[in-house]
């Protein structure tokens, strides 16, 4: 039997320490809707990556990050080894465990997708680390009824992987495939893992969105399936109750 409610998402989190975003665009949004949530609920949480990412809120280098510098400032702190342009580079799995002697929540985007709502990875991605209690796979609703070369990050390596060839639809099926272990769930425990359908705002149509979760779910056997929407506030949660 298949449970589906409307839930409080930063709640998903209580209890874990490092969580790490990977997948197609809008890990950001989700990474910073929870640390919002948590911060006002009087937790100490941090945004970093091990690969890189645009810091949208105060951030610190590494070689100044000091224990108490987040509570300083009482806002989600962002923590990265340097800045190239306007994104911060990936920590070490090292200094990420060093945030966590601090924080109450270390949030990782672990994976790049150039912003777009789907991705084939490279041989080096994603970047996940050996300390993550729990891994949030992401993809973006907004790439159903595109086309695979305006949606998908590295279509030659999903061309690849998938053996089809030209500029199809992505059509269900074709965006069920990417939860597959050459494609989103590379690297990731499918007993540890949340996988979240983003972009529900977008999505062409939002009939049978719940029904598709589901079948995701069935189909890779993660625990959890969630709906999301950061822009609307809107989460769901879809998973076997036994």
């Amino acid at each position: 039997m298949w449970f589906f409610r409307r839930i409080d998402l930063f709640d998903l989190f209580q209890g874990y320490r490092f969580v790490s975003f990977v997948g197609g665009g809008g890990k950001t949004s989700l990474a910073e809707w929870v640390a919002a949530a948590g911060t006002r609920r009087g937790k100490t949480v941090l945004i970093t990556t091990t690969t890189k990412i645009y810091a949208k809120g105060p951030y610190i280098l590494m070689e100044n990050y000091r224990p108490g510098s987040a509570r300083e400032r009482g806002l989600p702190l962002w923590v990265g080894k340097t800045v190239e342009g306007r994104k911060l580079t990936g920590l070490s799995e090292e200094e990420v465990l060093r945030l966590g002697v601090e924080a109450d929540l270390v949030l990782i985007e672990a994976d790049g997708a150039k912003r777009m709502p789907l991705k084939a990875p490279a041989p080096y991605e994603p970047v996940i680390p050996a300390c993550s209690d729990v891994v949030v796979v992401v993809a973006g609703l907004d790439a159903l009824g595109a086309r695979i070369s305006e949606k998908v990050f590295r279509r030659d390596l999903w061309c690849k992987a998938t053996g089809m060839e030209g500029d199809p639809l992505i059509t269900p099926d074709v965006f069920s495939r990417f939860f597959s272990d050459d494609l989103l769930m590379k690297g990731v425990d499918r007993s540890r893992c949340l996988i979240a359908l983003n972009k529900y705002d977008r999505a062409g149509t939002r009939n049978g969105v719940l029904e598709f979760g589901r079948q995701i779910a069935e189909r890779t056997g993660a625990p959890r399936v969630l709906i999301t929407s950061p822009r609307l506030g809107v989460f769901y949660s879809i998973e076997r109750v036994l």
